[in-house]
């Protein structure tokens, strides 16, 4: 059951101590994320179950851990919290589960250039409770924020709440940090965060990222009914040309 030799076991416990694990059962956890694999695709995945997890707690111990596992020929595999529910995160070829939950520093707060720096691991949530007190908030958040990660959605990529004004989320971040497939850290900005955005680390773990924030302000909830769908078309329409921020 994708079994890691006993001596990388060995050389791994004496380098990570209670931070690894290779329980069984731990491991079966390991092997699903918060969806249900469908029947169709679920003999095209495997077996998902890994050789072992590990956390670690800073971008030097991502990076030492990367060049072991090149040495070593052991396949790695990134891990938030697993609320995307589409197997991103199911190391299909053994190897270890790189989880991120000890990446959680918010490391500095800009309020006058509105910028975040903060590790992948991070939960929204608990980055918008920091924000808010400096006078801040996210400009935009996935639908999954009481407990996802921030290198989880650049990861995975895509649009959430705020989208509607702001865009997507890789159009509000300024910079990620990540340690490469080769062990080397390279700083990505600009168009460059296309090859880290929807590859669900292939290209690279994620250390740090760095996003923009705005201003905090009351919110106001509104409902509209529309009597027909291209009524609401329409409306959805004019918000749109008129700019008007939501």
């Amino acid at each position: 059951m994708n079994e890691l030799n006993p001596q990388i076991k060995t050389t791994l416990l004496k380098q990570w101590g209670k931070r690894i694990s290779f329980d069984e059962v731990e491991r079966k956890i390991y092997a699903r994320d918060m969806g249900v694999m469908t029947s169709m695709v679920k003999p095209l995945v495997g077996s998902p179950v890994p050789g072992g997890i590990v956390q670690p707690i800073s971008e030097a111990e991502l990076t030492e851990l990367v060049r072991f596992a090149n040495a070593e020929n052991i396949k790695l595999t990134p891990r938030g919290k697993a609320t995307s529910g589409y197997g991103g995160v199911l190391p299909i070829k053994g190897g270890l589960v790189v989880e991120f939950n000890r990446l959680n520093k918010i490391i500095e707060i800009n309020p006058a250039e509105r910028w975040a720096r903060i590790e992948a691991g991070v939960v929204w949530n608990e980055l918008e409770y920091h924000l808010n007190q400096k006078g801040l908030t996210l400009a935009l958040y996935p639908t999954s924020a009481p407990s996802s990660t921030v290198g989880g959605w650049l990861a995975q990529g895509g649009a959430g709440i705020g989208s509607f004004e702001f865009g997507y989320f890789i159009d509000n971040v300024l910079s990620a940090r990540v340690v490469q497939p080769d062990g080397q850290v390279r700083e990505f900005k600009g168009r460059e965060l296309e090859l880290i955005s929807e590859a669900n680390g292939i290209t690279g773990l994620i250390s740090q990222i760095v996003i923009r924030v705005k201003p905090l302000k009351p919110m106001h909830n509104a409902a509209i009914a529309f009597e027909t769908p291209e009524n609401m078309a329409a409306f959805i329409e004019g918000l749109y040309h008129r700019k008007v921020m939501l």
